[in-house]
């Protein structure tokens, strides 16, 4: 019977000990990851918009250019 209680003390010391763990890591994820992560989540989002503005730049002087042939072509 000593030997069942030695083990559940052994699991409870385990489940407290995963449970401070789990704790650590939650506080060190909220703390150091998600911040991190966020910022650089931000900047690629920034980075991503500039090349897609420069790319609706260029498709839209393609429109004009196109626009300005079919006039040109019209005239002649």
């Amino acid at each position: 019977m000593r030997a069942k209680g030695a083990a559940m003390d052994k699991f409870e010391e385990i489940g407290k000990r995963l449970e401070e763990e789990m704790t650590r890591l939650r506080k060190y994820l909220e703390e150091e990851v998600a911040p991190a992560t966020e910022k650089r989540t931000a900047q690629v989002l920034r980075e991503a918009s500039e090349k897609l503005s420069e790319a609706a730049r260029k498709l839209e002087a393609r429109v004009v250019a196109r626009g300005s042939q079919a006039s040109t072509d019209a005239k002649s």
